[in-house]
Protein backbone atom coordinates (compact mmCIF):
# COMPACT_ATOMS: atom_id res chain seq x y z
CA UNK A 1 0.00 0.00 0.00
CA UNK A 2 1.20 3.55 -0.68
CA UNK A 3 2.53 5.70 2.13
CA UNK A 4 3.83 9.27 2.43
CA UNK A 5 1.33 10.31 -0.24
CA UNK A 6 1.15 13.86 -1.53
CA UNK A 7 -0.55 15.55 -4.49
CA UNK A 8 0.99 18.28 -6.62
CA UNK A 9 -0.33 20.41 -9.47
CA UNK A 10 1.75 20.32 -12.63
CA UNK A 11 -0.22 22.80 -14.75
CA UNK A 12 -3.70 24.28 -14.37
CA UNK A 13 -5.17 26.82 -16.77
CA UNK A 14 -8.77 27.80 -16.06
CA UNK A 15 -9.21 28.87 -19.70
CA UNK A 16 -7.76 25.79 -21.47
CA UNK A 17 -7.95 22.06 -20.84
CA UNK A 18 -4.67 20.17 -20.37
CA UNK A 19 -4.62 16.39 -20.49
CA UNK A 20 -3.00 13.06 -21.46
CA UNK A 21 0.42 13.48 -19.88
CA UNK A 22 3.52 11.34 -20.42
CA UNK A 23 6.63 11.52 -18.20
CA UNK A 24 10.18 10.20 -18.24
CA UNK A 25 12.95 10.43 -15.64
CA UNK A 26 15.98 11.97 -17.31
CA UNK A 27 19.57 11.03 -16.56
CA UNK A 28 20.13 14.45 -14.96
CA UNK A 29 17.43 13.68 -12.36
CA UNK A 30 14.68 15.87 -13.81
CA UNK A 31 11.21 14.57 -14.58
CA UNK A 32 10.27 15.71 -18.06
CA UNK A 33 6.56 15.81 -18.86
CA UNK A 34 4.79 16.34 -22.17
CA UNK A 35 1.03 16.79 -22.39
CA UNK A 36 -1.74 18.16 -24.57
CA UNK A 37 -2.80 21.78 -24.22
CA UNK A 38 -6.16 22.09 -25.93
CA UNK A 39 -7.11 25.20 -27.87
CA UNK A 40 -10.40 25.25 -25.90
CA UNK A 41 -11.50 24.72 -22.29
CA UNK A 42 -12.78 21.29 -23.29
CA UNK A 43 -11.36 18.11 -24.76
CA UNK A 44 -11.08 18.48 -28.52
CA UNK A 45 -7.86 16.77 -29.72
CA UNK A 46 -6.86 19.79 -31.78
CA UNK A 47 -4.39 21.61 -29.52
CA UNK A 48 -0.62 21.49 -29.11
CA UNK A 49 2.08 19.57 -27.27
CA UNK A 50 3.83 21.33 -24.38
CA UNK A 51 6.55 20.22 -21.99
CA UNK A 52 7.45 21.01 -18.38
CA UNK A 53 10.11 19.89 -15.90
CA UNK A 54 10.35 19.11 -12.24
CA UNK A 55 13.77 19.44 -10.63
CA UNK A 56 12.69 18.02 -7.25
CA UNK A 57 10.97 14.73 -7.95
CA UNK A 58 7.53 16.10 -8.80
CA UNK A 59 7.04 18.31 -5.74
CA UNK A 60 7.14 21.46 -7.86
CA UNK A 61 7.07 22.08 -11.60
CA UNK A 62 9.09 24.93 -13.02
CA UNK A 63 6.80 27.28 -14.99
CA UNK A 64 9.88 28.74 -16.69
CA UNK A 65 10.55 25.32 -18.19
CA UNK A 66 7.21 25.27 -19.99
CA UNK A 67 7.80 25.14 -23.74
CA UNK A 68 5.66 24.38 -26.76
CA UNK A 69 7.10 21.39 -28.64
CA UNK A 70 4.88 21.70 -31.72
CA UNK A 71 2.61 24.77 -31.94
CA UNK A 72 -0.97 24.56 -33.16
CA UNK A 73 -2.01 26.46 -36.29
CA UNK A 74 -5.28 27.45 -37.89
CA UNK A 75 -5.29 24.24 -39.94
CA UNK A 76 -3.40 21.73 -37.76
CA UNK A 77 -3.25 20.52 -34.20
CA UNK A 78 -1.40 17.74 -32.39
CA UNK A 79 -2.00 15.54 -29.37
CA UNK A 80 -1.38 12.08 -27.82
CA UNK A 81 2.29 12.84 -27.16
CA UNK A 82 5.00 10.66 -25.65
CA UNK A 83 8.57 11.39 -24.55
CA UNK A 84 11.76 9.33 -24.57
CA UNK A 85 15.41 10.03 -23.71
CA UNK A 86 17.78 7.87 -25.75
CA UNK A 87 21.05 6.49 -24.41
CA UNK A 88 22.97 9.28 -26.19
CA UNK A 89 20.84 11.99 -24.54
CA UNK A 90 18.65 12.72 -27.56
CA UNK A 91 15.03 13.48 -26.71
CA UNK A 92 12.28 12.12 -28.94
CA UNK A 93 8.64 13.20 -28.82
CA UNK A 94 6.09 11.17 -30.76
CA UNK A 95 2.63 12.55 -31.40
CA UNK A 96 -0.36 12.54 -33.73
CA UNK A 97 -1.08 15.46 -36.04
CA UNK A 98 -4.62 16.31 -37.08
CA UNK A 99 -5.78 18.52 -39.91
CA UNK A 100 -9.04 20.44 -39.97
CA UNK A 101 -10.60 23.40 -41.67
CA UNK A 102 -13.01 26.18 -40.80
CA UNK A 103 -15.70 26.60 -43.40
CA UNK A 104 -16.97 30.05 -44.26
CA UNK A 105 -20.56 28.84 -44.40
CA UNK A 106 -22.38 27.81 -41.23
CA UNK A 107 -24.37 24.64 -40.90
CA UNK A 108 -28.05 24.85 -41.79
CA UNK A 109 -28.97 23.27 -38.45
CA UNK A 110 -27.49 23.38 -34.93
CA UNK A 111 -24.43 21.19 -34.48
CA UNK A 112 -24.84 17.99 -32.45
CA UNK A 113 -21.09 17.47 -32.03
CA UNK A 114 -19.11 17.85 -28.83
CA UNK A 115 -20.09 21.39 -27.84
CA UNK A 116 -22.55 24.10 -28.91
CA UNK A 117 -21.56 27.16 -30.90
CA UNK A 118 -20.65 29.91 -28.47
CA UNK A 119 -19.77 33.56 -28.72
CA UNK A 120 -16.20 32.75 -27.64
CA UNK A 121 -15.42 29.86 -29.98
CA UNK A 122 -17.85 30.12 -32.87
CA UNK A 123 -17.54 27.54 -35.61
CA UNK A 124 -14.58 25.78 -33.98
CA UNK A 125 -17.04 23.91 -31.79
CA UNK A 126 -18.18 21.84 -34.75
CA UNK A 127 -14.75 21.58 -36.40
CA UNK A 128 -14.31 18.37 -34.40
CA UNK A 129 -16.44 16.60 -37.01
CA UNK A 130 -14.33 18.02 -39.84
CA UNK A 131 -10.86 17.01 -38.65
CA UNK A 132 -8.88 13.97 -39.74
CA UNK A 133 -5.70 12.31 -38.52
CA UNK A 134 -2.82 13.26 -40.80
CA UNK A 135 -0.46 10.76 -39.22
CA UNK A 136 2.07 9.91 -36.53
CA UNK A 137 5.24 12.00 -36.30
CA UNK A 138 8.48 12.15 -34.30
CA UNK A 139 10.38 15.29 -33.25
CA UNK A 140 14.01 15.25 -32.09
CA UNK A 141 15.92 17.50 -29.71
CA UNK A 142 19.68 17.31 -29.15
CA UNK A 143 19.85 20.26 -26.74
CA UNK A 144 17.71 19.02 -23.88
CA UNK A 145 14.42 20.21 -25.31
CA UNK A 146 15.39 23.81 -26.00
CA UNK A 147 14.76 23.37 -29.73
CA UNK A 148 13.02 20.69 -31.74
CA UNK A 149 13.35 19.37 -35.27
CA UNK A 150 10.63 19.49 -37.85
CA UNK A 151 8.13 16.61 -37.43
CA UNK A 152 9.41 13.42 -39.09
CA UNK A 153 6.60 11.24 -40.47
CA UNK A 154 6.27 7.65 -39.25
CA UNK A 155 5.49 5.07 -41.94
CA UNK A 156 2.69 3.05 -40.33
CA UNK A 157 1.62 1.15 -43.46
CA UNK A 158 -0.35 -1.01 -43.90
CA UNK A 159 -2.27 0.96 -41.24
CA UNK A 160 -4.28 3.92 -42.51
CA UNK A 161 -3.40 5.76 -39.32
CA UNK A 162 -1.61 5.19 -36.02
CA UNK A 163 -2.63 6.64 -32.69
CA UNK A 164 0.01 7.24 -30.01
CA UNK A 165 -0.31 6.86 -26.28
CA UNK A 166 3.14 6.57 -24.65
CA UNK A 167 6.72 7.41 -25.58
CA UNK A 168 9.21 5.38 -27.59
CA UNK A 169 11.12 2.49 -25.98
CA UNK A 170 14.82 1.89 -26.66
CA UNK A 171 16.08 -1.70 -26.69
CA UNK A 172 19.61 -2.58 -25.47
CA UNK A 173 20.56 -3.03 -29.14
CA UNK A 174 19.69 0.60 -29.82
CA UNK A 175 16.62 -0.22 -31.89
CA UNK A 176 13.50 1.78 -31.07
CA UNK A 177 9.95 0.53 -30.65
CA UNK A 178 6.80 2.63 -30.76
CA UNK A 179 3.39 1.26 -29.78
CA UNK A 180 0.46 2.41 -31.91
CA UNK A 181 -3.16 1.51 -32.49
CA UNK A 182 -5.12 1.88 -35.71
CA UNK A 183 -6.87 0.16 -38.58
CA UNK A 184 -6.02 -0.95 -42.09
CA UNK A 185 -9.29 -0.17 -43.85
CA UNK A 186 -10.43 2.97 -42.05
CA UNK A 187 -8.93 6.30 -41.06
CA UNK A 188 -11.03 6.87 -37.96
CA UNK A 189 -11.43 4.97 -34.71
CA UNK A 190 -14.79 3.45 -35.64
CA UNK A 191 -16.63 2.13 -38.67
CA UNK A 192 -15.50 0.37 -41.84
CA UNK A 193 -16.47 -2.98 -40.31
CA UNK A 194 -13.06 -3.31 -38.67
CA UNK A 195 -11.96 -3.31 -35.04
CA UNK A 196 -8.82 -1.51 -33.85
CA UNK A 197 -5.52 -3.35 -33.62
CA UNK A 198 -2.35 -2.58 -31.68
CA UNK A 199 1.03 -2.80 -33.37
CA UNK A 200 4.70 -1.96 -32.97
CA UNK A 201 6.66 0.34 -35.26
CA UNK A 202 10.46 -0.07 -35.28
CA UNK A 203 13.36 2.23 -36.12
CA UNK A 204 17.00 1.18 -36.44
CA UNK A 205 18.43 4.63 -37.21
CA UNK A 206 17.59 6.67 -34.14
CA UNK A 207 14.00 7.45 -35.04
CA UNK A 208 14.31 8.90 -38.54
CA UNK A 209 12.79 5.97 -40.42
CA UNK A 210 10.09 3.62 -39.17
CA UNK A 211 8.39 0.46 -40.37
CA UNK A 212 5.52 -1.72 -39.21
CA UNK A 213 7.34 -4.37 -37.16
CA UNK A 214 4.72 -6.60 -35.55
CA UNK A 215 1.07 -6.94 -34.60
CA UNK A 216 0.49 -6.94 -30.86
CA UNK A 217 -3.17 -8.00 -30.97
CA UNK A 218 -6.00 -8.01 -33.51
CA UNK A 219 -9.45 -9.59 -33.66
CA UNK A 220 -10.33 -10.60 -37.26
CA UNK A 221 -13.96 -10.97 -36.16
CA UNK A 222 -13.97 -7.21 -35.46
CA UNK A 223 -15.50 -7.64 -32.02
CA UNK A 224 -12.63 -6.63 -29.73
CA UNK A 225 -10.68 -3.37 -30.00
CA UNK A 226 -7.07 -3.53 -28.76
CA UNK A 227 -5.79 -0.04 -28.10
CA UNK A 228 -3.10 2.11 -26.44
CA UNK A 229 -0.35 -0.49 -25.88
CA UNK A 230 1.96 -0.16 -22.88
CA UNK A 231 5.30 -1.96 -23.07
CA UNK A 232 7.49 -3.35 -20.27
CA UNK A 233 10.90 -5.02 -20.58
CA UNK A 234 11.52 -7.68 -17.94
CA UNK A 235 14.87 -8.40 -16.31
CA UNK A 236 15.23 -11.56 -18.44
CA UNK A 237 14.74 -9.59 -21.68
CA UNK A 238 11.17 -10.60 -22.43
CA UNK A 239 8.71 -7.89 -23.43
CA UNK A 240 5.25 -7.66 -21.86
CA UNK A 241 2.53 -5.51 -23.38
CA UNK A 242 -0.80 -4.48 -21.82
CA UNK A 243 -3.65 -3.11 -23.93
CA UNK A 244 -6.96 -1.38 -23.35
CA UNK A 245 -9.96 -3.26 -24.78
CA UNK A 246 -13.48 -2.46 -25.94
CA UNK A 247 -16.12 -4.79 -27.37
CA UNK A 248 -18.29 -3.99 -30.37
CA UNK A 249 -20.91 -2.91 -31.16
CA UNK A 250 -21.44 -1.44 -27.68
CA UNK A 251 -17.84 -0.09 -27.31
CA UNK A 252 -18.05 -1.14 -23.67
CA UNK A 253 -14.68 -1.20 -21.89
CA UNK A 254 -13.53 -4.65 -20.75
CA UNK A 255 -10.54 -5.89 -18.77
CA UNK A 256 -7.02 -5.31 -20.02
CA UNK A 257 -5.21 -8.00 -21.99
CA UNK A 258 -1.55 -8.98 -21.92
CA UNK A 259 0.80 -10.38 -24.56
CA UNK A 260 4.44 -11.53 -24.25
CA UNK A 261 7.37 -11.52 -26.68
CA UNK A 262 10.58 -13.51 -26.33
CA UNK A 263 12.26 -12.09 -29.45
CA UNK A 264 12.40 -8.32 -28.87
CA UNK A 265 8.89 -7.74 -30.18
CA UNK A 266 9.02 -9.64 -33.46
CA UNK A 267 6.33 -12.12 -32.40
CA UNK A 268 3.77 -12.13 -29.60
CA UNK A 269 1.66 -14.63 -27.72
CA UNK A 270 -2.11 -14.48 -28.25
CA UNK A 271 -3.71 -11.83 -26.01
CA UNK A 272 -4.59 -13.15 -22.57
CA UNK A 273 -7.41 -11.62 -20.56
CA UNK A 274 -6.46 -10.40 -17.09
CA UNK A 275 -8.78 -9.76 -14.14
CA UNK A 276 -7.76 -6.08 -14.06
CA UNK A 277 -10.21 -3.43 -15.25
CA UNK A 278 -9.01 0.07 -16.13
CA UNK A 279 -7.33 1.99 -18.95
CA UNK A 280 -4.99 3.08 -20.32
CA UNK A 281 -1.88 1.78 -18.54
CA UNK A 282 1.84 2.35 -18.16
CA UNK A 283 4.33 -0.11 -16.66
CA UNK A 284 7.81 0.27 -15.16
CA UNK A 285 10.34 -1.97 -13.40
CA UNK A 286 10.89 -1.07 -9.75
CA UNK A 287 14.26 -0.88 -8.04
CA UNK A 288 13.40 -3.80 -5.74
CA UNK A 289 12.89 -6.17 -8.70
CA UNK A 290 9.11 -5.98 -8.82
CA UNK A 291 7.01 -4.33 -11.52
CA UNK A 292 4.37 -1.61 -11.30
CA UNK A 293 1.42 -0.84 -13.57
CA UNK A 294 -0.70 2.32 -13.23
CA UNK A 295 -4.00 2.94 -15.04
CA UNK A 296 -7.06 5.15 -15.11
CA UNK A 297 -10.27 3.98 -13.44
CA UNK A 298 -13.30 5.43 -15.22
CA UNK A 299 -16.18 4.03 -13.21
CA UNK A 300 -17.32 4.73 -9.65
CA UNK A 301 -15.50 5.86 -7.60
CA UNK A 302 -13.16 6.94 -10.48
CA UNK A 303 -9.53 7.92 -10.18
CA UNK A 304 -6.14 6.29 -10.82
CA UNK A 305 -5.08 2.86 -9.58
CA UNK A 306 -2.05 0.60 -9.66
CA UNK A 307 -1.10 -3.03 -9.26
CA UNK A 308 2.19 -4.73 -8.33
CA UNK A 309 3.64 -7.88 -9.93
CA UNK A 310 6.58 -9.86 -8.58
CA UNK A 311 7.63 -11.27 -11.95
CA UNK A 312 6.03 -8.97 -14.54
CA UNK A 313 4.05 -11.86 -16.00
CA UNK A 314 1.63 -12.69 -13.19
CA UNK A 315 -0.76 -9.81 -12.54
CA UNK A 316 -3.73 -10.02 -10.17
CA UNK A 317 -6.33 -7.44 -9.16
CA UNK A 318 -5.92 -8.59 -5.54
CA UNK A 319 -2.66 -6.61 -5.59
CA UNK A 320 -4.42 -3.42 -6.71
CA UNK A 321 -4.29 -0.20 -4.71
CA UNK A 322 -5.64 3.34 -5.10
CA UNK A 323 -3.33 6.18 -6.09
CA UNK A 324 -6.10 8.74 -6.42
CA UNK A 325 -9.83 8.40 -5.95
CA UNK A 326 -12.20 10.89 -7.60
CA UNK A 327 -11.15 13.37 -10.22
CA UNK A 328 -14.60 14.52 -11.33
CA UNK A 329 -15.73 18.09 -10.56
CA UNK A 330 -16.48 18.38 -6.86
CA UNK A 331 -14.30 15.39 -5.98
CA UNK A 332 -10.86 16.89 -5.60
CA UNK A 333 -8.54 15.96 -2.75
CA UNK A 334 -6.04 17.98 -0.76
CA UNK A 335 -3.29 16.05 0.99
CA UNK A 336 -3.88 12.38 0.18
CA UNK A 337 -6.08 10.23 -2.02
CA UNK A 338 -9.59 9.53 -0.86
CA UNK A 339 -10.74 6.00 -0.21
CA UNK A 340 -13.98 4.15 -0.80
CA UNK A 341 -14.16 3.49 2.95
CA UNK A 342 -14.23 7.23 3.64
CA UNK A 343 -17.37 9.32 3.73
CA UNK A 344 -17.56 12.77 2.11
CA UNK A 345 -17.57 14.21 5.60
CA UNK A 346 -13.90 13.31 6.03
CA UNK A 347 -13.02 16.15 3.71
CA UNK A 348 -10.99 13.89 1.44
CA UNK A 349 -13.70 13.28 -1.13
CA UNK A 350 -16.53 15.73 -1.54
CA UNK A 351 -19.86 14.59 -2.95
CA UNK A 352 -19.95 17.07 -5.82
CA UNK A 353 -22.80 17.61 -8.23
CA UNK A 354 -21.67 15.32 -11.08
CA UNK A 355 -23.28 11.90 -11.17
CA UNK A 356 -20.78 9.11 -10.61
CA UNK A 357 -23.02 6.78 -12.57
CA UNK A 358 -23.48 8.99 -15.64
CA UNK A 359 -20.82 11.73 -15.62
CA UNK A 360 -20.88 12.25 -19.40
CA UNK A 361 -17.69 13.79 -20.71
CA UNK A 362 -16.39 14.16 -17.17
CA UNK A 363 -15.51 10.45 -17.21
CA UNK A 364 -12.40 11.38 -19.24
CA UNK A 365 -9.80 11.26 -16.47
CA UNK A 366 -6.56 9.42 -15.84
CA UNK A 367 -4.16 8.63 -18.70
CA UNK A 368 -1.45 8.12 -16.07
CA UNK A 369 2.30 7.96 -16.57
CA UNK A 370 4.79 6.90 -13.89
CA UNK A 371 8.48 7.12 -12.95
CA UNK A 372 10.52 6.05 -9.92
CA UNK A 373 13.06 8.42 -8.43
CA UNK A 374 16.53 7.31 -7.25
CA UNK A 375 15.36 7.46 -3.60
CA UNK A 376 12.55 5.00 -4.39
CA UNK A 377 9.72 7.54 -4.47
CA UNK A 378 7.17 6.90 -7.20
CA UNK A 379 5.64 9.80 -9.12
CA UNK A 380 2.41 9.09 -11.00
CA UNK A 381 1.11 11.87 -13.27
CA UNK A 382 -2.39 12.11 -14.76
CA UNK A 383 -5.22 14.50 -15.60
CA UNK A 384 -8.54 15.15 -13.90
CA UNK A 385 -11.19 17.86 -13.68
CA UNK A 386 -10.85 21.08 -11.73
CA UNK A 387 -13.43 22.73 -9.51
CA UNK A 388 -13.47 25.91 -11.57
CA UNK A 389 -16.96 27.38 -12.21
CA UNK A 390 -16.51 25.89 -15.69
CA UNK A 391 -14.43 22.75 -14.91
CA UNK A 392 -11.38 22.07 -17.10
CA UNK A 393 -8.99 19.16 -17.31
CA UNK A 394 -5.63 19.83 -15.69
CA UNK A 395 -2.48 17.79 -15.02
CA UNK A 396 -1.20 16.83 -11.60
CA UNK A 397 0.93 14.16 -9.98
CA UNK A 398 0.92 12.01 -6.86
CA UNK A 399 4.11 11.14 -5.00
CA UNK A 400 4.18 8.04 -2.82
CA UNK A 401 6.34 5.24 -1.50
CA UNK A 402 5.63 1.52 -1.46
CA UNK A 403 6.23 -1.05 1.24
CA UNK A 404 7.99 -4.24 0.19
Amino acid sequence: MPRNVSHHTIWHDSKLSNNQICTRLLRNGDILAVFNEERFPFHHDSGQTVMMRSHDGGRTWDPASRKVVLPLTQTQGNWDCGICELSDGTLLVNLTITGFFKRGVRHEQPSWSAHPVTREYGDWTWAYKLQGWLGTYVLRSTDGGETWSEPMPVNVRPLKHGGCRLGIWELPSGSLLMGLYGRIRGYGEEGEGESTRSALMRSDDGGENWEYFSTLAYDPASIIDYEEPALLRLADGRLVCFMRTHVNPSSDARNMVMTISEDDGFSWTPPKWTNIWGFPAELIPLQDGRYLMVYGYRRPPYGVRAVISDDGVTWDVKNEFVIREGGLPGQTSEEKPGSSVMTPGTGESAAGSVSLTHPGGFQHIGYPSVVQMPDGTIVASYHEWSDDPAPVQYVRCTRFELDR
